[in-house]
């Protein structure tokens, strides 16, 4: 009797010892807040890491798409994408152009117009011709439901309603040359003048150096820049001088220089030319020489001066941009008349302008 009683006693301890065991809510209260607490964090961060995984994914997904959504318009819509990169890429270099026009005007008006660079006193030849040819364009689109119709017609003729901006490589050459042939038309005309007025010279000995000079224009070569120099008084005063212009003679100068004919102030317009010249020629010498100039600028350069830059190698750009320079080296205000005949002194027969004219 005494075993089952000892046996039945320790049955109900280890019941009861185990059910105090299991139950939970026996267990200290600290430790259970802590498991909760660690496994919520758990399961915080699991979650979120599926989160920014996802949204990693997503991002993946819309950088491809954007990286190769304009291939896939260019692919499906190749004549709208070509309009696209035509005035999106032309507007981009429209705006850098004004920024560096406004910095430029800032500077002239801070330091004067001789602290100017070459790329900047282009700049200021250009860009406000630029501006006037854009601007039909940029008020005509502001219109609704213009865009339709301004945008093809602009492609159509980029010649007219267009700028440089907008133009591919082989419309800039081809635009090019279509000015220059237009300006060499006048070449001729312009050394007649200046042949005519032979007779009228009054120093015999300066006569003599002039007809020199005008006998190498009229047999396909040209006078050495000494020869040139050596006759610079002839525009300083009668009969060269823009004073002194003859009313043709004068007409035919501003057509050489892509002036126009009809605008009026005609000697204060080839004055500022000149002058503008000028300025362009110190720049470059302040710079550096022609030896700094890109192949792209000294295009330009010729072709400003009266020479077609087509199918010249750099370094006969070069030598001629150089010959330039050393008579410009020797004209000032009084003189100026002599920078802007340079065209035919210097370029009458050269090859390049031969075969544009007569090809």
């Amino acid at each position: 009797m005494y075993k089952m009683i000892s046996r039945t006693c320790a049955f109900r301890e280890g019941v009861t010892s185990t059910l105090t065991l299991a139950h939970p809510l026996k267990r200290n209260p600290a430790t259970v807040r802590r498991g909760l607490v660690k496994e919520a964090a758990v399961r915080e961060s699991e979650k979120s890491g599926k989160v920014a995984n996802l949204k990693r994914y997503w991002f993946d997904r819309y950088i491809n798409y954007i990286k190769n959504y304009e291939r896939t318009l260019e692919q499906r819509f190749p004549r709208t994408m070509h309009v696209y990169r035509v005035f999106s890429v032309g507007s981009r270099d429209v705006y850098a152009d004004l920024k560096r026009f406004v910095a430029a005007i800032k500077r002239q008006g801070t330091d004067g117009v001789g602290s100017l660079t070459r790329e900047q006193l282009q700049l200021m030849h250009t860009m406000p011709r630029d501006l006037r040819k854009l601007s039909p364009l940029f008020l005509l689109t502001a219109l609704p439901f213009t865009n339709y119709v301004i945008f093809p017609l602009a492609l159509y003729f980029p010649r007219y309603l267009l700028t440089s901006h907008y133009w591919t490589l082989q419309q800039k050459l081809e635009f090019m040359l279509s000015d220059h042939r237009s300006r060499l038309r006048h070449n001729r005309p312009l050394f007649r003048c200046m042949q005519a007025e032979l007779k009228g010279i009054g120093d015999e000995a300066l006569r003599i150096k002039w007809r020199d000079a005008i006998a190498c224009l009229g047999s396909g070569t040209h006078p050495t820049t000494k020869n040139i120099l050596a006759c610079s008084k002839l525009f300083s005063g009668p009969p060269y001088s823009l004073q002194s212009l003859k009313r043709k003679h004068l007409k035919e100068l501003l057509a050489i220089h892509g002036m126009s004919l009809w605008r009026p102030f005609k000697r204060k317009r080839l004055m500022e030319r000149g002058m503008l010249i000028l300025r362009m020629d110190c720049a470059i010498v302040r710079e550096g020489g022609v030896k700094e100039m890109s192949n792209e600028a000294l295009r330009w350069a010729l072709s400003f001066r009266g020479v077609n830059p087509a199918n010249m190698s750099t370094e006969n750009m070069r030598s001629w941009l150089e010959q330039w320079l050393l008579v410009s080296a020797s004209v000032d205000q009084s003189n100026i008349s002599l920078l802007l005949h340079s065209p035919i002194l210097l370029a009458y027969n050269h090859s390049t302008n031969w075969i544009l004219v007569y090809s």
